[in-house]
């Protein structure tokens, strides 16, 4: 079994960072961000999760998805250099499980130009999770705090040292540039103190879909759209043409289904537009439609959404209410 010291550990990133944009959990004022490190004594390696997941290293807030030019004989479209290579590093098993989630909407067919580039190009060294915050539910999702099936190298930490696995060719090649030796011991990972029933749940979605128990949970809803911009599967888009030092660009930016002009069509219905059916659409996409299409779940128990909305919209509770619903048919509204 293979093992490397924190003391070896940035040397190893030190060495990738030399032909590899190295990214990694920093301190960015008081939050933990995965940001581009030019000096290694910035990666923070006790931290739970970072606020924004992982994913806009993928699928960018903003992107660039070609310039228009005018030429003499006519339009020239320049895609953006994507070919530099770079290393995640630090990942959690449930961010590593969000970006194979959004492979399968980007990489399908036809593929996305942007985000597979940046896929191929980037090697995932993921962290274990020895601790959890109280809003994780990755278990009741069916991940494990140190899954690695996600990742091209796990490290798991026990003491001052870190268990190394070498999970794919592009792993073991990176695993060659560090300082390890042989060695035993044994990772424990984190206990989750909280379970959410999630089985059968299309089945309950699909049952609930004219409650009015959505208009009563959005009641207090502020439509804000933190949950969707901190969500690490969330990928809906706009694109919009403009125009910047003197080219036409064609950019495409995180959109939200949470906005009231989202579904707004072009002479001015809104099938979604109330809050409710605002909100059920994020639910519906994540426990219904995902899982229809794809056969998984499109959450994977980070609990950032959770966390960080400003009125306590708790996405476990709202599953158990929904449930609580399917099976009594009586207002549950209490319960969110």
């Amino acid at each position: 079994m293979q093992m490397l010291s924190k003391q070896n550990l940035r040397g190893w990133l030190s060495r990738i960072a030399k032909d590899h944009r190295l990214i990694a959990p920093t301190q960015v004022s008081r939050v933990i961000l995965f940001r581009p490190v030019a000096d290694v004594e910035q990666v923070i390696l006790d931290y739970v999760n970072s606020v924004l997941s992982p994913k806009e290293w993928f699928f960018p807030r903003t992107d660039t998805l070609f310039t228009i030019e005018r030429k003499e004989d006519g339009v020239e479209l320049t895609p953006p250099n994507l070919d530099q290579k770079q290393v995640i590093f630090g990942i959690r098993p449930c961010d590593a499980r969000a970006i194979k989630k959004q492979d399968k909407v980007f990489l399908g067919d036809p593929p996305d130009a942007n985000y597979g580039q940046r896929r191929a190009n980037t090697t995932l060294i993921g962290l274990a999770c020895a601790q959890a915050a109280p809003w994780c539910f990755c278990t009741s999702v069916g991940i494990q705090p140190d899954d690695a099936g996600d990742v091209d190298v796990m490290l798991k930490q026990v003491g001052d040292n870190y268990l190394v696995e070498s999970v794919t060719e592009k792993g073991a090649e990176l695993v060659k540039l560090a300082t390890v030796s042989e060695g035993e011991g044994t990772f424990v990972p984190a206990k989750l103190e909280v379970a959410v029933p999630t089985e059968n749940l299309p089945e309950i979605m699909r049952s609930a879909f004219k409650e009015e128990f959505w208009d009563q949970a959005a009641e207090r809803c502020f439509s804000c759209k933190i949950c969707v911009y901190l969500c690490p599967t969330c990928h809906c888009f706009d694109v919009r043409d403009v125009y910047v030092d003197g080219q036409l660009q064609r950019l495409r930016t995180w959109d939200s289904c949470q906005s009231p002009q989202y579904n707004r069509l072009a002479g001015g219905y809104n099938p979604r537009g109330t809050k409710g059916a605002r909100l059920r659409q994020f639910y519906y996409h994540k426990f219904l439609y995902y899982p229809e299409k794809w056969g998984e779940y499109l959450c994977v128990g980070c609990g950032r959404c959770l966390s960080n909305c400003p009125v306590n919209i708790d996405i476990r509770e709202m599953l158990t209410a929904v449930r609580k619903r399917s099976a009594t048919k009586e207002p549950v509204a209490e319960a969110v």
